[in-house]
């Protein structure tokens, strides 16, 4: 039997967590760092039962096979009293998933039990080792909790495993990032990397390397690549693309890597996240050995949010998270993230952070070129793997609240969803479409033209196959698409360039003012207003007699009209949930029946093709996935 460690115990806080120690420690008094030697001073108690430090014992149980572990201390100063405290399965089981209150955590009165395993540390000037053995028992999580009779310091604190040097896998872990001008956030993930990996004495030391496809050659290449990273120049193929781009690298590098790690450019990231994936890999069970981890997407701006982990595809086409926003400070929700299920049917994993066996890579192939978004989906969908999941394992990423962008959320969608769909057979493709074709109808309805345009693009394009698939050119399309994407200006400025360029209605849009109550109503529609809204009642179908040139709100995202004050207006201020930024929009006639005739069109085209279009992707997908079609198509052979 050797020591393996799990995870490392952190004691150290991040600059941008300096507002949130709780998600590492809780301590009656504040501690202090000592970089001298990476030591925690500390007075009174000291709770490291967190998000990084608490250990999940219903995780490691599940994916290993463990059913006990040690904590690891080394103690020096005055005396001081460790105590394991736990949740139970029950407990944590027993908690509703309830929605996120904020910006206060959400109030489950949970405290932790006793899990018997306590040790007394005497006080010594020199650092003594501790070690307590613990049994996984019926608890989710455990984490010591420790008092102190006066000033004690702590260091070099992990948990690990005793097991059999043969249960331990070979693992070599290839993370893959693809960038595009995101310098802020991908050179001091670099060092961070380097300063972390580069010279541990983990398990993950000499078995890991980073592949940066920088697909907008802006990274100084040679200055960042050493033997721990290498910077690739890549054209650019969005994200798709520069994931293959990774994944190739890691499959033909001499290093012979087990895993590839999939991460998003523009995140914070913790290294100890990376050591505990490669050590979670080393130590699965064989139900788990094919499975993805998929680290927890938490909010840049709230970084003790965990807004998502694993997600799953709906029948009719929408994504939807396996749990709700959870709050990381809290321990109940520490607790309650590890016990619901993820094992559910068409899960898939975003690629901010996504671990694959590169075996599956080998057998389902590379992404397909679609450039942003679905990729991620979509390989979900392929490979149909396992998920795993972890408290510690995890990103930031700036939150998706409130943004949205037609050219990718309108279009890029769509058309990428639909090609999904045509290759893997996941989701309701005939409820899909009619929920698209409402799409389109409502945003004629609220004037959006160019969300409207987008979303007739995407099929049209999708009604091309799979040969447009190959040399489409995915910058140049987001190029184009960009400049139909509403531009929200300051709510003043817009109302004064659309009384500029419209005189007749100067008057009333100046003098305008946002409707906050249909900016801020979120809730759901009651049945009667979406039986309302199902009327086909349309503005540009009504004589000028009955139109008014007064202005009304409207939230600038897609979704039907949530006020009678919208309704016979020729002029809708689309405004963002604050009511701080707009554009003006106008009836344009001659427009809405251009849109209306091509979306005709390529309705009847889709009846018609819908078979066939199925057999040309299924019969492509092979080819569009393969190394070397990827190589031609990224310059490489």
């Amino acid at each position: 039997m050797v020591a393996f460690k799990l995870a490392n115990i952190l004691l150290e806080i991040d600059d941008f967590l300096s507002s949130y120690p709780e998600m590492l420690y809780r301590a009656s008094d504040v501690p202090v760092h000592e970089a001298s030697e990476s030591a925690l001073s500390f007075s009174g108690s000291l709770d490291l039962m967190t998000y990084f430090n608490g250990f999940s014992c219903s995780k490691w149980g599940k994916y290993t096979g463990l059913d006990r572990a040690y904590l690891h201390v080394e103690l020096a100063g005055d005396a001081c009293d460790i105590e394991m405290m736990g949740v139970s399965l029950d407990a944590a089981k027993s908690l509703p998933m309830t929605p996120l209150t904020e910006p206060e955590p959400l109030d489950h009165t949970l405290g932790p039990s006793e899990t018997g395993v306590r040790f007394h540390f005497a006080g010594s000037d020199a650092f003594t080792p501790i070690e307590l053995e613990f049994t996984f028992d019926t608890w989710a999580v455990v984490g010591p909790i420790l008092k102190s009779s006066g000033t004690t310091r702590i260091r070099n604190a992990y948990w690990y495993a005793q097991v059999d040097e043969d249960a331990i896998r070979s693992v070599r872990l290839a993370l893959a990032t693809t960038t595009f001008k995101k310098e802020a956030y991908v050179i001091p993930n670099i060092q961070a990397i380097k300063d972390s990996l580069g010279a541990c004495s983990d398990p993950i030391a000499g078995k890991f390397h980073m592949f940066v496809v920088d697909n907008g050659r802006t990274l100084p290449a040679v200055e960042l690549s050493d033997e721990l990273v290498t910077v690739i120049p890549n054209n650019n193929v969005g994200g798709a693309g520069g994931f293959a781009r990774g994944m190739i690298s890691a499959l033909e590098d001499e290093s012979s890597f087990s895993h590839v790690l999939l991460m998003d450019d523009d995140v914070r990231m913790s290294p100890e996240s990376i050591k505990r994936t490669f050590n979670l890999l080393s130590l699965v069970s064989d139900t788990y050995r094919d499975a993805f981890i998929n680290g927890a997407m938490l909010k840049l701006s709230e970084p003790d949010v965990q807004y998502e982990d694993v997600a799953h595809v709906l029948n009719n086409g929408q994504f939807d998270r396996c749990k709700g926003s959870l709050r990381m400070t809290s321990l109940a929700d520490i607790a309650l993230n590890e016990t619901v299920d993820v094992e559910v049917p068409n899960a898939y994993g975003a690629w901010w952070y996504s671990c694959i066996p590169l075996e599956m890579v080998r057998k389902k192939g590379l992404p397909l070129p679609v450039f942003v978004r679905c990729d991620d989906v979509e390989y979900g969908m392929r490979c149909d793997p396992i998920y795993m999941c972890m408290n510690g394992i995890c990103v930031w990423h700036e939150a998706f609240d409130g943004r949205y962008r037609a050219s990718v959320d309108a279009y890029q969608y769509i058309r990428n969803f639909m090609i999904m769909m045509a290759c893997d057979d996941k989701s309701n493709e005939t409820i899909f479409f009619l929920r698209t074709e409402r799409m389109f109808i409502v945003a004629l309805r609220a004037m959006a033209y160019d969300l409207a345009d987008l979303i007739v693009s995407a099929l049209e394009d999708y009604l091309k196959g799979p040969d447009f698939l190959c040399t489409a050119n995915g910058e140049e399309i987001l190029k184009a698409n960009s400049v139909k994407n509403e531009k929200l200006l300051p709510l003043a400025d817009a109302l004064r360039e659309a009384a500029v360029n419209h005189p007749e209605f100067a008057d009333k849009l100046l003098k305008f003012s946002p409707d906050m109550k249909v900016l801020h109503d979120t809730r759901p529609s009651p049945i009667f207003m979406k039986v309302i809204r199902a009327i086909p009642y349309n503005r540009h179908q009504l004589p000028d007699a009955l139109l008014r040139d007064d202005p009304a709100t409207v939230f600038y995202g897609p979704g039907p009209a949530a006020s009678r004050d919208q309704v016979g207006t020729r002029i809708l201020v689309a405004c963002d949930r604050e009511g701080e930024h707009a554009h003006v929009r106008f009836m344009d006639r001659d427009r809405y029946r251009s849109l209306r005739a091509r979306w005709k069109k390529a309705k009847r085209a889709y009846g018609k093709k819908r078979s066939a279009l199925h057999r040309e992707y299924k019969s492509a997908m092979p080819k569009l996935t393969s190394v070397s079609f990827w190589k031609s198509y990224l310059g490489m052979s």
